[in-house]
């Protein structure tokens, strides 16, 4: 301990006579030690750290599946089955996907995300709220009060962390919610919403099983394996499909660990984000090296001087290496700030898609990589540059240099023309890499989506059931917006939609007319919009005729004429259904998959029920690409969008951003200054 309390003395003092040398060294180590720490901290937040939540190797994802491809949401009456029927489960939960809600304020309203789940799912997690309650039994009932639990995000922005908070009343799409619990920071699951409210677990609230709409969280027994829990759920399956053969047939089981269901591809990702840091620190051990052998030049007398005086080789490597491993550790000391910041900047970024159940902080397990991580890296750099100057020639150097101390010059020339070589090396590793993934961004961006880019501005407007809450009046409202947005001056055409390119939709399977007793295994996307849609998105007319306001006027009219029976949970009559058609559009990819060298025009399908009620092909358009920039258009159908609750604003337009968004809640506070305008975006900088 003496010697090493005087070897690192005798490194600081060095350090500290050559403060150019370790200032540039050090800052070259604290750029690649920091951009280690902090891709490694959301390592170990999204990969190694468990989920927050009690015994959380019991908890998985529960899906079903169906003739075509990958995993598909529950119908609620089937969820009942399953959480009734099973033997290897503790519990099961279910919750919605999050609603677009509408927070009232005194000032501006505020658009957030809240997600519906039963009345077991936080108790089934194994979560306690950081302030009042979850929900008690029944809550997920009919004619219980309307209650609501705060994220802390919200809690803290909209109450400025009140204890007093719970018990208090906030307006949510003009209804009154008692505020009953606040939940942690680290509480962010599934998704990043604001608050939490019950999903109403009634049958009629259910659904038929047709109607696959549902998430659901399973809690296996103690002992119990993903295998035995999957074979248990396929039984229950094959058992409802028999039951319920129009509804359930190939609607299988799928069980997922709930930890590989949120990191999903997430895994790829960091590990090459940390390839790409792990390049840069090496990089920076590369020129730090440089930069030693050059100092070791100007040391030679100092070395040859500490071996005539007795300090064996040995002795000479281990203070030449304390002093890079002081060096090293000045370094990673810079470098925890540099990843604190990061990390911070992180945490506050919104636009990222990693998973977030844990906070991504530099803890324990952090700080110890950070230290191994700097010892390692001090060794790296420090190795061959300490052997280079411990061989250095006492009796040339004694006597001036001349002769004998050609050959350890040239050596350390050598080393040092290694290290510029593998510095070039790895630079251009680097460089090959990030190259290869601008190559793949430029493509991506010069993919062809099917619509303009180019002038297209896009919003969405959440309308609150209890001011709007048949389709007439929603149809209504968008009429009036629609037409005070095609009086702003720059605005070539105004449209409506329930949502949007790139990012998915609603699909089904479908049933020929002329083939009613089989049933297409390939799923068809549905997509609602108004008749100016196809103008102000770009989309070209290939056959037929495009969607008119009198097809919105007949849409609106079928549909009141199945409301009733939808609304009481049951199925219309036949007769009836089999006298309704709706016009619609479809796409050159269902064109070619269901009437391949055929004409499509008039020809009708229905939801896969052999009685309809029926869609009717008026045209066809060109392909758009829903479901991401990768995917290839799958097949899509058009109907005319009469009124939604949740309504995307298109516009075709000449102003800048700022300037339409303006006038376009310039225009909705005229109709309804309740509504907030929300994710508003150019679909030339968004890409959708």
């Amino acid at each position: 301990m003496p010697t090493l309390l005087r070897d690192l003395r005798y490194a600081f003092r060095n350090l500290r006579n050559a403060r150019g040398f370790a200032l540039v060294a050090a800052v070259t180590l604290a750029i690649g030690i920091g951009a280690n720490t902090a891709i490694f901290s959301i390592i170990d937040a999204v990969l190694l750290r468990p989920l927050p939540y009690r015994n959380s190797n019991q908890l998985v994802r529960l899906n079903e599946t169906e003739s075509a491809p990958g995993r598909y949401p529950f119908a609620g009456p089937d969820f009942v089955d399953w959480k009734a029927q099973n033997s290897t489960f503790q519990d099961m939960t279910l919750f919605a996907w999050p609603n677009d809600m509408n927070l009232s304020a005194e000032a501006m309203p505020e658009h957030i995300l809240a997600l519906p789940t039963a009345a077991n799912f936080f108790s089934l997690l194994g979560v306690d709220p950081l302030l009042g309650r979850t929900w008690a039994a029944g809550e997920d009932q009919p004619g219980r009060d309307d209650v609501v639990i705060l994220s802390y995000g919200l809690w803290k922005s909209r109450f400025a962390g009140d204890p007093h908070a719970v018990g208090q009343r906030i307006e949510l799409n003009a209804r009154k919610y008692a505020i009953v619990g606040v939940m942690p920071a680290s509480f962010r699951f599934p998704w990043s919403s604001q608050v939490w409210i019950p999903q109403l677990m009634d049958s009629k609230t259910l659904g038929h099983r047709g109607s696959h709409w549902a998430n659901a969280i399973g809690r296996m027994k103690p002992g119990v394996t993903l295998k035995a829990a999957q074979a248990d759920l396929k039984l229950i399956a094959s058992r409802l499909e028999k039951q319920y053969p129009d509804s359930n047939d190939k609607v299988g089981a799928a069980v997922t660990s709930l930890r590989e269901d949120m990191v999903g591809d997430s895994r790829g990702s960091l590990f090459m984000m940390l390839t790409a840091v792990g390049l840069v620190l090496l990089i920076a051990c590369a020129n730090v090296a440089n930069l030693l052998l050059s100092r070791a030049m100007a040391r030679q007398k100092e070395v040859a001087i500490r071996s005539a005086l007795g300090a064996s080789r040995v002795r000479l490597l281990r203070q030449l290496l304390t002093e890079s491993l002081l060096l090293s550790l000045v370094g990673g000391g810079f470098g925890l700030l540099l990843a604190w910041g990061g990390v911070a900047l992180f945490s506050r970024a919104e636009s990222y898609s990693l998973p977030q159940f844990n906070t991504v902080q530099l803890n324990g397990t952090v700080l110890a990589f950070t230290f191994v991580l700097a010892i390692a890296t001090g060794v790296l750099f420090g190795v061959f540059p300490a052997l280079q100057t411990s061989r250095s020639d006492m009796h040339g150097e004694l006597k001036g240099g001349a002769g004998s101390s050609i050959s350890p010059g040239r050596r350390r020339r050598f080393t040092s023309n290694v290290l510029v070589v593998a510095e070039i090396a790895l630079s251009l590793m680097l460089l090959v890499s990030a190259g290869l993934l601008l190559k793949d961004f430029t493509r991506l961006r010069s993919v062809d989506i099917g619509v303009r880019r180019d002038g297209v501005w896009t919003a969405a407007v959440q309308l609150p059931e209890a001011h709007y809450k048949t389709d007439r009046q929603q149809y209504d409202f968008s009429q009036s917006l629609s037409e005070r947005l095609r009086r702003i001056g720059g605005v070539d055409s105004v449209a409506l939609s329930d949502h949007l390119p790139l990012e998915g939709g609603s699909n089904y399977y479908v049933k020929l007319r002329e083939k009613t007793s089989e049933m297409s295994n390939q799923l068809v996307e549905s997509h609602g919009v108004s008749p100016e849609y196809f103008r102000a998105m770009g989309v070209r007319l290939l056959q037929g005729r495009l969607l008119t306001p009198a097809d919105v006027e007949t849409a609106q009219a079928l549909d009141m004429r199945l409301r009733p029976f939808y609304e009481s949970n049951r199925e219309p009559p036949a007769d009836q259904t089999n006298t309704i058609v709706y016009p619609c559009v479809i796409n050159e990819s269902m064109a070619r998959f269901f009437w391949p060298n055929q004409t499509p025009l008039g020809r009708m399908f229905s939801h896969g029920s052999d009685n309809g009620p029926w869609s009717q092909v008026i045209g066809v358009v060109n392909d758009v690409r829903q479901w991401g920039l990768t995917q290839k258009p799958v097949p899509e159908a058009y109907d005319a969008f009469g009124g939604r609750s949740r309504q995307f604003l298109i516009l075709h337009t000449s102003l800048p951003v700022s300037g339409v968004t303006a006038e376009v809640r310039r225009a909705l506070a005229q109709i309804d200054s309740s509504l907030p305008l929300y994710s508003v975006r150019s679909m030339d900088r968004g890409g959708g």
